[in-house]
C-alpha cells in the first residue's frame, strides 16, 4: 500500500513529504554516512525530499553529535570535538570565553587538528548567550534513545503503514507554512498552542526529537524548523532560501489528512495564492 498525501498535493508542495522511521532493518541501496565522518543530516533529508533517496542512520554513523541528539541516539558528547557536555555548552554559546576551566578547555583545543573545528570551539556558535543558558536548552531538548538499530529518512510513498513512522516532514514556503499551520489547528480552537517554532534547535532536532515528543501529547503540535543557520547553509543550494520544514507526528499527520476535504486547502482564497492568481 502506497501512502500518499492529499495535503502535499493540495498545498502545492514541490517535494514529497519525508518520513522519519525507526527500524531494525536497513533497506537495500540506501545512503549511509561513513562512521566518524562529519555530515549535516539535513543534507540527507534533502536527498529524500528531492530525489526519493532513503538514508539509514545508526549509532555509529550519525553525522555529528547534534545530529545524534536530533534523531534520537542519546547524547554522545564524547564524540564531539568539545569532548564533554560542559565544553559543548561553551561551543553552543561563547566558546572559550564562557569556560569555567580555561586550562582544561585549552587542553581540549590542543587535541584538535581541524582548524575550523578549533576556531568554532574558541569563538562558539553564539546561538545561546552563555554556557548556563546552553545547558538549560539541552535540558529542554527532548531526550530519546531509540529502541531500534536504525533511523531512516524515507519518502512518504516508500513507507508502509505498519512501520514505526515517528515524524512526517513537509518542506514549505511562507504561503504553504501559513496554510499548513491553519490545517494543524483546524480541528481545535487554539491560536498560539497549535504550532511551535523550534528556535535554537538544529534542523534535525526540529524534525526529529522535537516532533517525536509531540506524539505523547493529548493535543500534538506541529513544529516549524530549519531555523538553524548551519543547516540552512548546508541545504540552501539544494532546497532554496525560502523554505522551512513543517513536521508533525504521524498521528497528527493522519488527522490532518482526514480534515483536508472542506478545509482551507480547498478554498478559493488558497487556490489563488497557491497558483499565483
Amino acid at each position: 500500500m502506497v501512502i500518499k498525501s492529499d495535503i502535499a498535493e493540495k498545498a502545492g508542495l514541490k517535494t514529497e513529504p519525508v518520513a522519519i522511521v525507526w527500524s531494525n532493518t536497513k533497506p537495500e541501496h540506501v545512503l549511509e554516512i561513513r562512521p566518524g565522518t562529519w555530515a549535516c543530516l539535513m543534507w540527507f533529508y534533502a536527498k529524500a525530499a528531492l530525489e526519493g533517496k532513503v538514508t539509514a542512520l545508526s549509532r555509529n554513523a550519525f553525522g555529528c553529535s547534534g545530529g545524534a541528539m536530533g534523531i534520537g541516539f542519546g547524547r554522545p558528547f564524547e564524540k564531539h570535538s568539545s569532548g564533554n557536555e560542559e565544553n559543548f555548552c561553551c561551543f553552543l554559546s561563547n566558546g572559550r570565553e564562557g569556560s569555567k576551566d580555561t586550562d582544561a578547555y585549552d587542553t581540549q583545543l590542543e587535541s584538535i587538528s581541524n582548524s575550523h573545528q578549533k576556531e568554532m570551539l574558541i569563538v562558539g556558535e553564539r546561538i545561546k548567550k552563555n554556557p548556563s543558558i546552553a545547558k538549560e536548552f539541552l535540558k529542554a531538548l527532548p531526550f530519546y534513545d531509540v529502541p531500534t538499530e536504525y533511523v531512516l529518512f524515507k519518502p512518504l510513498s516508500l513507507t508502509e503503514p505498519d512501520e514505526m513512522i515517528k515524524s512526517i516532514i513537509f518542506l514549505a514556503n511562507p504561503d504553504q507554512i501559513s496554510v499548513l499551520s491553519i490545517l494543524a489547528n483546524y480541528h481545535r480552537g487554539q491560536i498560539t498552542d497549535g504550532v511551535v517554532v523550534a528556535a535554537g534547535a538544529a534542523g534535525c532536532q526540529a524534525i526529529g526529537v522535537c516532533t517525536y515528543n509531540e506524539e505523547k501529547s493529548e493535543n500534538p503540535r506541529a513544529i516549524v524548523g530549519l531555523t538553524d543557520l548551519m543547516a540552512r547553509k548546508s541545504v540552501r543550494r539544494t532546497l532554496g532560501s525560502d523554505k522551512l520544514t513543517f513536521s508533525v507526528p504521524y498521528r497528527l499527520f493522519l488527522e490532518m489528512e482526514t480534515n483536508v476535504p472542506g478545509s482551507i486547502l480547498e478554498s478559493e482564497l488558497w487556490i489563488e495564492l497557491r497558483d499565483g492568481v
